[in-house]
């Protein structure tokens, strides 16, 4: 376990958080605590994703427009809530947009259909990724001290408590989604 984690973990981390990330990002702080990892490439990594998956949504955007987003009706039904928060927050949302889950490639195509300059969208988005990144893997990197404090002689129960952290953090993004779907609806809504 320990090779694979070593072996394809940054990878995933980059492949996690060009899509969205959370998940990723988290396990890789939880598995640098437990030693299959190291923090400041996690940090690294889940910049690079974060920052290369921005760029590129916000550059299809840019380039195909609205066609893609009239093609695809699930893209299509987050827009109305997409164009709300973009009028709400204008420029700021370059910045909070990482942290929005679940409609952040839908607000970077819209963006990119925007007038905003590019120079405006990468300086805030470098900041934006650097900051998120940094975080989320503290915090995973802390919920991994927690259960490195419990369980003295990680090697010996790895197989019980790598499948357990993987669920446990997955119960906790499900939790946090729900609440921000709820949001977003009770948003979308108003």
């Amino acid at each position: 376990m320990e090779a694979y984690i070593a072996k394809y973990g940054y990878i995933g981390i980059f492949v996690g958080t060009f899509l969205e990330g959370e998940t990723t990002v988290l396990l890789g702080g939880i598995f640098s605590k437990l030693g299959y990892m190291n923090i400041e490439k996690v940090m690294l990594w889940a910049f690079l994703g974060t920052f290369a998956g921005d760029c590129t949504f916000f550059s299809i955007g840019r380039i195909f427009g609205k066609n893609i987003i009239e093609k695809y009706e699930f893209l299509r039904s987050k827009v109305p809530l997409a164009n709300k928060i973009i009028k709400k927050y204008g420029n700021f949302i370059i910045f909070i947009i990482r942290f929005l889950v679940g409609i952040r490639a839908i607000v970077l195509l819209l963006l990119g259909c925007t007038n905003i300059k590019l120079s405006k969208f990468l300086l805030f988005n470098m900041v934006n990724s650097a900051l998120w990144s940094i975080l989320v893997s503290v915090i995973g990197y802390v919920f991994g001290k927690v259960v490195y404090v419990f369980v003295s002689d990680i090697k010996k129960y790895e197989e019980y408590i790598i499948p357990a952290v993987l669920i446990g953090v997955m119960v906790l993004i499900i939790i946090y989604r729900h609440i921000v779907k709820e949001k977003e609806k009770s948003y979308g809504d108003q």
